[in-house]
């Protein structure tokens, strides 16, 4: 298919299309199989589901993600009670798992897989993306914070802090292999999103020790620092960084590191045009899938720096591209997959989540972007 092409005959899948998929996307995660309503992890959100609908995995950091969106929601007007009920389920499976080993599981595995490696330390970003999500749900009356909660991850945080006073990106677990040497294990700009998402949970969850505040802080000026030096190859943890900065547009580093982000944003998208996606490395953009998580990622990026920066000169082209594929990839029965050309096609609840933001974000008049904008 010549993207092109079709983004010219319909330049952002807006009207009756865009709102349909929107729609199919809320209803699967506030009614599908995304969280868990059943068994020993009722109230833990899956990651990726099977071809044949079962959650592959229970994921804390997709919980996190979920409290997260169901905040997103509320702050756009949804009604609250239904909202709350998820919200309330998902903080008590977050109980759970902290409670279920010392330190808790990366990922739990729901069906038969092979071993996965991300079970062979905690990361910092996992774990600051739950309390992100407890801290907003509780900001929007959706849930009462939990203290044993809090105070639980508020430890595994304290145990991530390095000696520089700055969060270290994981910690292995004793007596586990070597970890892979991979973007996600070692300090980077993407550490923002995380950072950010403390700083943000600590305006309003009581009992987060100040020590974990002050490391939140000093690694998202660290973050920033490495974002401006040294930007991530890999489209996926770059969005991140920019999620980060923008996360907190009140942060003082703000306003400097503003213009830096969208000129990295404005190189990332430039190659849709050509291409017709955002390549998964920029150095190998043969490399990977069509993602369709980074493509929701970029419309949302867009979005918002649209918002803080007028007049925008942005590639609307592109990213009215970006925002057609997420709007054709979803399915009859509101799930979306990791990514376009994956076989077969797997419903990826992140995936979901972000698109589903992306598109609410068209036109939404009570989007907070300029306060918190609450990126799940």
């Amino acid at each position: 298919m010549k993207r092109g092409a079709r983004v010219c005959a319909s330049p952002a899948g807006t009207g009756g299309e865009l709102s349909n998929a929107r729609a199919a996307l809320t209803r699967w995660l506030l009614e599908g199989p995304a969280q868990l309503t059943s068994g020993p992890h009722a109230g833990a959100v899956a990651g990726m589901l099977e071809a044949d609908g079962r959650a592959a995995y229970a994921y804390p950091e997709i919980t996190g993600y979920y409290l997260q969106w169901l905040a997103w929601r509320a702050a756009i007007g949804d009604v609250v009670p239904p909202l709350a009920r998820r919200a309330a389920a998902a903080q008590g499976w977050i109980a759970a798992w902290l409670a279920s080993r010392d330190p808790p599981p990366t990922r739990i595995p729901l069906v038969e897989s092979d071993t996965d490696w991300r079970n062979d330390a905690v990361f910092f970003f996992d774990v600051a993306m739950v309390l992100r999500g407890v801290g907003s749900a509780a900001r929007h009356a959706l849930i009462i914070p939990d203290p044993v909660v809090v105070a639980g991850l508020s430890r595994e945080l304290a145990r991530m802090v390095g000696s520089d006073g700055a969060y270290v990106a994981c910690v292995p677990r004793a007596g586990t292999p070597p970890l892979p040497d991979r973007w996600s294990t070692r300090r980077g700009g993407f550490l923002a999103k995380a950072a950010a998402g403390v700083i943000t949970a600590a305006r309003v969850l009581p009992g987060i020790p100040g020590a974990v505040v002050a490391a939140a802080d000093a690694t998202f000026r660290a973050s920033i620092e490495a974002a401006l030096e040294a930007p991530h190859d890999e489209a996926h943890p770059l969005l991140y960084t920019f999620e980060g900065v923008l996360g907190l547009p009140r942060h003082p580093r703000f306003p400097s590191a503003l213009p830096a982000i969208a000129a990295q944003f404005d190189a990332l998208v430039g190659e849709v045009r050509a291409t017709g996606w955002i390549s998964e490395s920029r150095t190998e953009p043969a490399r990977g899938p069509q993602r369709l998580d980074v493509a929701a990622q970029a419309v949302r990026i867009g979005r918002l720096l649209a918002v803080h920066l007028r007049p925008r000169s942005s590639d609307r082209v592109a990213l009215a591209q970006l925002q057609r594929q997420l709007v054709e990839s979803v399915g009859s029965g509101g799930a979306i997959p990791f990514a376009i050309d994956q076989r077969p096609p797997r419903a990826n609840v992140w995936a979901a989540m972000f698109a589903d933001q992306a598109l609410g974000m068209h036109g939404a008049l009570s989007w907070p972007a300029l306060r918190d904008p609450l990126l799940v």
